[in-house]
């Protein structure tokens, strides 16, 4: 069964902002392995980090793009 647009806009509301809301917690978790009183971590280790939020950051908006592209090809608008 197919969703309409209103259906869509909701999940996208009720998903999209509890995920982000982790995402950001998460992410925020860091901060607390950065405290060399208790941490001890090399430079490369460090880069990992960055990388792999990066690499993260990166996959997800090119989703967003293929998914506003494929919509647009069709003339639709993907946000309303």
């Amino acid at each position: 069964m197919a969703l309409n647009d209103k259906q869509k806009r909701e999940n996208f509301l009720k998903h999209g902002n509890r995920r982000l809301n982790n995402a950001v917690k998460s992410i925020k978790l860091l901060n607390n392995i950065a405290n060399q009183r208790y941490y001890g971590y090399e430079e490369k280790e460090k880069n990992i980090i960055f990388k792999k939020l990066d690499e993260a950051v990166k996959e997800v908006k090119n989703s967003f793009t293929r998914a506003k592209n494929k919509k647009n090809k069709s003339g639709d608008v993907f946000f309303k």
